[in-house]
C-alpha cells in the first residue's frame, strides 16, 4: 500500500520532516542549537567547529561549501533556521511542528 494512502494528510510533511533529517550534516545544525548553545544566533564557523567535532572525515573546505550551498539553503526552506550569507551568521528558528511530527511519525509506525 502506498505511503499516501496509509495517512493521506500526514504524508506530505512527514515526508519533508524525514527528508530535511536525513543527512546527518543537517542534523549536527539542529543539534548544535537544540543541546550546545542557548543562543539562537552562530557563526558559520562555530558551526563548522561542531560538526568537525562530531563527524569523523569531515573536510573543513567541503563542509564549508555543502553547509552555504546545500544544508542551510535545505533548512531555511524548511524554516529551521535563517542563514545570513552576508554575515554568515545563522538563526535558529527551531521547527514548532517538528516534536508533532515526530510523534505522528511514532503513532503511523505503532498502530
Amino acid at each position: 500500500m502506498p505511503e499516501s494512502q496509509c495517512y493521506p494528510r500526514k504524508a506530505p510533511k512527514v515526508s519533508a520532516l524525514l527528508e530535511t533529517l536525513a543527512d546527518n550534516i543537517r542534523r549536527e545544525v539542529i543539534h548544535y542549537f537544540e543541546n550546545f548553545t542557548s543562543d539562537e544566533v552562530a557563526s558559520l564557523g562555530t558551526i563548522v567547529s561542531h560538526i568537525e567535532a562530531r563527524v569523523p572525515n569531515v573536510d573543513d573546505t567541503e563542509l564549508r561549501v555543502s553547509l552555504r550551498h546545500i544544508h542551510l539553503p535545505k533548512l531555511e526552506q524548511r524554516g529551521w533556521i535563517e542563514y545570513d550569507e552576508r554575515t554568515n551568521d545563522i538563526r535558529y528558528c527551531g521547527h514548532e511542528q517538528a516534536d508533532e511530527l515526530l510523534a505522528e511519525l511514532i503513532d503511523v509506525f505503532d498502530g
